[in-house]
């Protein structure tokens, strides 16, 4: 199971219409609630374990009695008048005491609910309902209302509430950032990055202000001061905190004005501050700002200035807000608007979330590997261009690394976290095909890939029926082998190895098992090149492991109609019965979503060992 959340997009004023539930704004820690068993485990929006921090949520999961379930929610502290307040958490966690909650509104998995995170909310939330209707101790059941938004907003402001959240009761859990779910605050609050402080002045202990900012694009904006809302003790602590991540250099850009002064301290912008204000001014600073606590749930390269949509439009219908680039995974993402498939209709933007949605699972197929890249940058319509070296930076998440080539030094990109994906997507890259090799051993493959791509005549089935010839074959050689959809017609067989063979050693035995497999079956393989061998049988493209050559990546987009991917499966659930083309950009998320196990288990630690005697064996059988 992974927690990825639905986030909801800041709007003026809440959507009326009955196609809406209206849900109370928590005012504390999003917390997704693993169960598996007696195990459980609370874990934050970016991925921090938060299990030890919350002892009494964990027990009370526990008493669930749930096999398997996921849970998505927020714990705060329930205050007597009724509200939560992030402030009185920050308290809590300093000296404990009673009122936590944790409110639970959405279920993304129970066992014996196949398919519940594509199901739509309502069904989800009466699902919880049900599950939670004996639970005791701090999980409670986060209600709703349906319709009447501005109204319950009204109702939720006069409370002296944070605002309410609205959310399509039909949706199906769509992570990441969407107009699906909507936010209505009734005061001005958000997150920002803090870049330094000030001395204070008096007897005041601690700071004297932060400055604090937000990303636009791959630089932290200066917003302003905030100078109140610190206690004694928060004043001090802070200041500890900040003494350990300080630095000599102001990271705002541009520069504030002015000199900084002894009096001025610039640190690391890795901490990110709750912050509560009055307004924002013409030139992008916050007025009267007052500090609520450390957000440590919140990764400070996400933090943007918060632009309130209006509703209606493109928000009423589901689809992305229009505001000043849109960012994810801290990558500000220009054009998102962009159609990068015409049918259906793929932006840009749902590119990089789609990259952003599925980096648990793609980035260790990717990562140290230099990448080959299909870049788009009209979309598939406009043509694509393949793109080997970069002689210039892409995107910062985006490394660069040298490899010696027959006649000069190459310059490969490589792709080590989601925020490095979501930079090919920034760069309109739509294919990302990896070598077999990783740049720190980078003239021994750990992997041979054998790709099976059948001519146009070829059946399916027939492909299904070669992939499983081909793993007999390699068990008959003591490898074991996984397979995957290659986004196309065909499908890759992968054998994962210790890398200690040279490129020609790998290349020999892929080359022999190929030959081995098309003089067995003249019918149904060829390992000659060109389309007229190929008629109505299946080329067995050992070329894939010659230094240089690539493969598509696991999860990768291809540039096709229907944007398919390329999908990793389990060899039992390898089905004779559909093509890959199901698995698309837009059904790919929901399908891993529902996997209990993952299908490629075991690949990464595998230490299979390709022998000389293996290599031998192959060659022989060609013959």
């Amino acid at each position: 199971m992974r927690y990825r959340p639905q986030l909801a997009t800041l709007v003026k004023a809440a959507p009326d219409g009955d196609e809406w539930l209206h849900e109370i704004k928590y005012d504390g820690y999003r917390i997704g609630c693993l169960i598996e068993g007696r195990r459980i485990r609370l874990e934050s929006r970016n991925g921090k374990d938060w299990t030890d921090a919350f002892p009494a949520i964990v027990e009370a999961a526990r008493s669930l009695g749930a096999g398997r379930a996921l849970i998505d929610g927020e714990a705060a502290i329930l205050m007597a008048d009724g509200r939560t307040a992030f402030q009185a958490l920050q308290n809590w966690f300093a000296g404990g005491g009673e009122g936590l909650v944790y409110f639970a509104f959405d279920l993304l998995e129970l066992e014996g609910e196949p398919g519940l995170a594509g199901r739509p909310l309502e069904e989800r939330k009466e699902i919880l309902r049900r599950l939670l209707a004996r639970s005791g101790g701090p999980i409670r059941y986060s209600d709703h209302v349906a319709g009447g938004g501005a109204r319950f907003l009204r109702a939720a402001c006069a409370r002296g509430l944070e605002g309410i959240v609205s959310k399509r009761r039909s949706d199906p859990h769509r992570p990441g950032r969407t107009t699906g779910w909507l936010k209505s605050k009734c005061v001005k609050r958000q997150e920002l990055v803090i870049g330094g402080f000030t001395e204070p002045a008096g007897t005041r202990a601690g700071i004297g202000a932060l400055l604090v900012g937000f990303r636009e694009g791959n630089a932290l904006r200066l917003a302003g001061k905030v100078g109140t809302g610190f206690t004694q003790a928060s004043a001090r602590a802070l200041r500890t905190a900040l003494d350990a991540i300080e630095v000599d250099r102001c990271p705002f850009q541009p520069r504030p004005p002015g000199p900084a002064g002894k009096s001025t301290h610039w640190v690391r912008p890795e901490l990110v501050a709750e912050v509560e204000f009055a307004e924002w001014t013409g030139d992008g600073k916050v007025r009267h700002a007052s500090f609520q606590g450390l957000r440590d749930d919140k990764a400070a390269g996400e933090v943007v200035r918060e632009v309130p949509a209006a509703v209606g439009g493109a928000a009423a219908r589901g689809r992305p807000v229009a505001r000043r680039r849109p960012v994810v995974e801290g990558i500000a993402i220009s054009n998102p608007e962009r159609v990068m498939w015409p049918e259906p209709p793929i932006s840009k933007l749902d590119l990089a979330r789609y990259l952003a949605a599925v980096a648990g699972w793609m980035v260790p197929y990717v990562e140290e590997r230099p990448l080959t890249l299909v870049r788009c940058p009209k979309g598939i319509a406009g043509g694509c261009q393949f793109l080997r070296h970069r002689r210039s930076w892409g995107p910062a998440p985006l490394r660069r690394v040298s490899i010696q080539e027959k006649n000069k030094l190459g310059e490969y990109l490589v792709a080590d976290s989601a925020a490095a994906l979501v930079a090919l997507a920034q760069m309109d890259v739509v294919e990302v095909h990896t070598w077999n090799a990783r740049v720190g051993t980078i003239e021994q493959p750990d992997r041979i890939v054998i790709d099976l791509d059948p001519g146009p005549e070829v059946r399916w089935k027939a492909v299904v029926g070669a992939a499983r010839l081909v793993r007999k074959a390699l068990e008959a050689l003591d490898l074991e082998s996984w397979v995957k959809t290659s986004g196309g017609a065909g499908l890759h067989v992968v054998v994962p190895l210790r890398p200690e063979r040279d490129w020609s050693e790998c290349l020999a035995f892929a080359r022999g098992l190929a030959g081995a497999l098309a003089r067995q079956r003249p019918d149904l393989f060829t390992d000659q090149v060109g389309a007229a061998r190929r008629a109505g049988r299946i080329y067995i493209d050992y070329l894939r492991n010659n230094r240089t050559n690539t493969t598509v990546a696991a999860l990768s987009p291809r540039a096709a109609a229907g944007a398919p991917v390329s999908m990793p499966l389990a060899w039992d659930a390898l089905s004779t019965g559909a093509r890959s083309l199901p698995y698309t950009l837009v059904s790919a998320p929901r399908h891993l979503a529902r996997l209990r196990r993952d299908p490629w288990e075991g690949f990464h630690r595998s230490r299979q060992r390709l022998r000389a005697s293996q290599v031998e064996a192959a060659a022989k059988l060609a013959r």
